[in-house]
């Protein structure tokens, strides 16, 4: 099968190209690399913070995943997802490794401020109202705004590693985000809706 170098894979192309990675098809590895490998590298250098470090990101996550291609599975996300996360958690492995984690200094219970009131319920509401939000989209534009707010990839970057335009990206992210919030407001209008019922 042969891959279009321009446009994003269907999900048949982007499990057919695993299962030739796994089979060892070099030209396999060529078009994942090109496709993903500026994305990848983008990601490690503003993470690790130099190119001789994302370089080197930047083959490992290419070499975890042919030897993890076997278990990528395209119903359950997008190829640049995949190999996007790879590349997150690498990084974040060896940003951890290198400076490791500074154990914090202990405070007698005494010492300890006490908290100012922290409520819980509120807080459980907000998270439900927030998840009932993110519901009414549709998965792309869920894994849109993950991209972009939870993995910190700018625009450009989801295009590469999307293979899409630019300024579809930029549309796509904003169309979600005014979905979001007329979402979260509806929500909000609801919750208040039911408090001054007497509702609970």
């Amino acid at each position: 099968m042969a891959f279009e170098r321009e446009g994003p894979l269907s999900r048949e192309s982007e499990q057919e190209l695993m299962r030739q990675l796994v089979a060892g098809d070099e030209e396999a590895v060529r078009t994942l690399y090109a496709r993903f490998g500026r994305p990848v590298y983008t990601l490690g250098l503003r993470l690790l913070g130099g190119s001789e470090a994302a370089e080197e990101l930047t083959q490992d996550v290419f070499l975890a995943a042919w030897r993890k291609a076997g278990r990528f599975d395209a119903n359950r996300g997008r190829l640049s997802t995949w190999l996007m996360a790879i590349a997150h958690n690498m990084a974040v492995d060896r940003l951890r490794h290198d400076h490791g984690a500074t154990r914090p200094t202990l405070v007698s219970v005494e010492e300890v401020p006490e908290a100012a009131g922290v409520d819980e319920e509120a807080s459980l509401l907000d998270r439900d109202r927030a998840r009932r939000a993110m519901a009414c989209l549709s998965m792309a534009e869920r894994q849109l705004l993950t991209q972009a707010y939870f993995y910190g990839w700018t625009a450009r970057e989801i295009a590469e590693a999307d293979g899409i335009p630019l300024g579809t990206v930029k549309t796509r992210l904003r169309t979600a985000l005014i979905r979001l919030r007329a979402a979260n407001a509806e929500e909000a209008r609801a919750s208040a809706k039911m408090t001054e019922g007497g509702v609970q």
